[in-house]
């Protein structure tokens, strides 16, 4: 049997994890493709429970929040059936948001587009009329407007520009497809979030357990200074996303009974739905609820330009008093990045994972912004030692 000099072993060993690694890349540079479709596969097994464990993590911030709550007013302690009750109050109350959207905004979505394609002809004809007279400084610009033929669009045929509509978006001739593949995508969603809920709810009523386990497990496999710095990076992870996820449903549900209340006061149209889509867009710091107003403002336009205005001026208003006063009290620094890395975490998220990646993004790369900043004060603090 052949034996490497002692002189020669550190080398030889060093040579033989070279060969792993190039081999590992090789391997993984020709089969990158199945690779990809193997963890893909992975991945859309375990979702469900991925899902339900963020459902799980949802819940235990209301429940504190209700446990804060009552701790403050009614003195109600921390024990295990204050904490259960509790739970069940958390989830029913996500319940009950959640059949208030489906009873309550989708009806009212439906009811808003069908009155909006029953008057889209009357509606384009408005608009253009109005464009014809705030272009009146320009002839060249009234000539191209006026080229624009709206009178072709009436009941009968709106139809017909919708589904040219969908080929163009969709690449499909036939709008059955698409309600088709509508359909099954909600009909698999819809499963996956009940499988979800449902394991959300077991984790909730056995979290010590829960969390038992899987200290547990990662102890007894990982050296002690690898189990040190993977709890010591779970806390921060979960001090990040709690505070982050906590404050923001709290200013979220602010913004959104503002926008409700001020916009019935006003007597605007679709109040309850352009509150519930502004408290959604809120979810996404910065400039997401002026999104979502914007959007609200161009629905309401549609109606009626004027009220479409006085939403948008009255959004406005009210995002400096809840940007000023509010905002600051309720959610404070929870994010704990820069605006700049702010906008990369929502770019990167959203490429990734939509308006949910969005949403993870941001108290992710909070979580690794102070992981990286408590890495360089250590490092920082050495140097000047020496």
């Amino acid at each position: 049997m052949f034996h490497v000099p002692k002189e020669y072993q550190k080398k030889a060993s060093f040579y033989q994890y070279m060969i792993v690694f190039a081999a590992i890349v090789v391997l993984l540079v020709m089969y990158i493709g199945s690779i990809g479709h193997f963890f893909a596969w992975i991945i859309s097994i375990i979702f469900p429970f991925i899902l339900g464990l963020g459902l799980a993590f949802v819940f235990n911030i209301i429940t504190n929040a209700l446990l804060n709550v009552g701790n403050r007013l009614f003195h109600i302690k921390d024990t295990k059936i204050s904490r259960r009750i509790l739970n069940i109050v958390s989830i029913l109350l996500f319940v009950f948001i959640i059949l208030a959207f489906f009873f309550s905004i989708v009806p009212q979505v439906l009811g808003s587009m069908e009155n909006l394609i029953d008057n889209l002809p009357s509606t384009l004809r408005h608009v253009k009329a109005t464009a014809l007279r705030v272009t009146s400084f320009s002839p060249a610009l009234q000539r191209i407007i006026r080229t624009i033929d709206v009178e072709s669009i009436n009941e009968n045929n709106i139809w017909n520009h919708l589904a040219e509509v969908s080929t163009f978006v969709f690449g499909d001739s036939k709008m059955v497809t698409q309600v088709n593949n509508l359909i099954s995508t909600t009909i698999s969603w819809m499963t996956t979030f009940f499988l979800a809920f449902v394991f959300s709810i077991f984790v909730l009523f056995n979290k010590k357990r829960f969390l038992s386990d899987v200290r547990r497990f990662f102890k007894a496999y990982l050296p002690r200074n690898a189990y040190e710095q993977g709890n010591h990076i779970y806390h921060v992870f979960k001090h990040t996303f709690a505070r982050y996820i906590g404050g923001t449903i709290l200013e979220c549900l602010i913004l959104g009974t503002l926008v409700t209340v001020f916009s019935t006061i006003f007597h605007l149209p679709y109040s309850l739905l352009c509150g519930f889509v502004v408290a959604i867009g809120a979810l996404v710091p910065m400039f997401g609820a002026l999104v979502a107003a914007i959007l609200c403002s161009i629905f309401i336009m549609l109606q009626s330009p004027t009220q479409g205005i006085t939403f948008l001026i009255m959004f406005i208003a009210i995002q400096q008093v809840e940007g000023n006063f509010i905002y600051p009290n309720v959610v404070g620094k929870s994010v704990g990045i820069p605006s700049m890395y702010i906008i990369v975490a929502i770019t990167v998220g959203a490429s990734i994972g939509g308006v949910l990646g969005m949403v993870i993004f941001i108290p992710l790369f909070s979580s690794v912004y102070r992981l990286f900043q408590e890495n360089e004060d250590k490092r920082l603090t050495k140097k000047e030692l020496y």
